[in-house]
C-alpha cells in the first residue's frame, strides 16, 4: 500500500485589511458633531433643565403615544391595501391591473398633506349625516352627524393609510416579481392552486425583499404623523407647538419632540429586525 507524505507545507496568515480612510472619516464626523453640541451649549441655544423637564411631561408622552399608534395603524392599513393592489397589478386581468395602476399613480402623486385634509373635510361635506336603518322597516339604528364619525384621528388614518398603501403596493409587487417564475410554474405543475402558490412559494421568498423596504416606510410614516397636526389631532408635534406657544421655549420643546421621534424610529427599527429574522436570507 502506497502512502503520500506532504512536507514543507507553509501556512499563510490572513491579515485583515486596515481601512484607515473609514476610521479617519468617522473621527472627523464625530469631532464635527461634538463641536456642534459644545457650540450650542456655549451659546445657550438649549436650556438643558427645561429640556429634561418636558422630556417626560405627561402631555408630551401622550403625543408620542398617539403618534406611534397612528403610524402603526396606518402601516397595517397600508399593508392590507398594498397587498391587495399588488396582487391586482400582477394578475392577468387587465381591468384589475389597470385599476391598481391608477390607484398607485394617483395616491403617490397627491401630497400626503392634501389627502389628510381631503379625508377629514370631504365626508362631512358630501354626507352631512350618517344614517343606518333596518331595510323595509323604517327603523333607524344610527343617525348622527358625520363630523362625529370622521374625527381627526380617522381623517389622519385614512390620509396616511391610503397614501402609504400606494407605496406598499409597489414594494410588495417588486418582491413578488423577484421570485423566479419557474418556481411558480413548477408549483402549478404539481397541482397547487394559485392561492397555494402565492402563500407557500411566492410570499415567503418575497418577504426577504418586502420587510426591509416596509421597515423604511414605517419609519417614514411615523415621522409623517406630524402632518396630522393640521387637522387638530393631538400627536407629538401638535402638543409640542401648543406648549411652546405659551412658554416660548421653542428650541427646547422641538428638541424634546425630536428625541421622541428618534425613540419611535428605534422602536420601528427593532420591529424591522425582528421580522427580518423570520425571512432569513439563504
Amino acid at each position: 500500500m502506497s502512502s503520500i507524505v506532504l512536507t514543507n507545507v507553509k501556512t499563510t496568515r490572513i491579515v485583515p485589511r486596515r481601512r484607515w480612510g473609514s476610521w479617519f472619516l468617522s473621527a472627523a464626523v464625530l469631532m464635527f458633531l461634538l463641536l456642534l453640541v459644545f457650540a450650542g451649549i456655549r451659546a445657550k441655544i438649549l436650556n438643558v433643565n427645561i429640556f429634561l423637564k418636558y422630556l417626560t411631561d405627561g402631555e408630551i408622552l401622550l403625543g408620542a403615544r398617539n403618534g406611534l399608534l397612528l403610524g402603526t395603524l396606518a402601516l397595517l392599513l397600508a399593508f392590507g391595501i398594498g397587498l391587495i393592489t399588488a396582487l391586482m397589478r400582477v394578475s392577468a386581468n387587465p381591468i384589475l391591473s389597470s385599476l391598481s395602476a391608477i390607484y398607485v399613480y394617483f395616491f403617490r402623486g397627491v401630497p400626503m398633506l392634501i389627502q389628510i385634509l381631503f379625508w377629514y373635510n370631504a365626508f362631512p361635506t358630501m354626507f352631512p349625516r350618517l344614517t343606518i336603518g333596518m331595510p323595509f322597516t323604517g327603523t333607524v339604528l344610527i343617525d348622527t352627524p358625520m363630523t362625529t364619525v370622521v374625527t381627526a384621528f380617522l381623517g389622519a388614518l385614512m390620509g396616511l393609510g391610503m397614501a402609504e398603501g400606494a407605496y406598499m403596493s409597489e414594494i410588495i409587487r417588486t418582491g413578488i416579481l423577484a421570485v423566479d417564475a419557474g418556481q411558480r410554474s413548477a408549483a402549478r405543475a404539481i397541482g397547487m392552486t394559485q392561492i397555494q402558490v402565492m402563500r407557500r412559494i411566492v410570499l415567503p421568498q418575497a418577504g426577504r425583499i418586502i420587510i426591509p423596504a416596509a421597515g423604511n416606510q414605517y419609519i417614514s410614516l411615523l415621522k409623517s404623523t406630524s402632518l396630522a397636526s393640521v387637522i387638530g389631532y393631538l400627536e407629538l408635534l401638535r402638543i409640542t407647538q401648543g406648549i411652546y406657544s405659551v412658554n416660548f421655549q421653542v428650541v427646547e420643546l422641538l428638541a424634546v419632540a425630536a428625541f421622541w421621534y428618534l425613540v419611535m424610529t428605534a422602536i420601528a427599527t427593532a420591529i424591522q429586525f425582528t421580522f427580518e429574522k423570520l425571512f432569513p436570507v439563504r
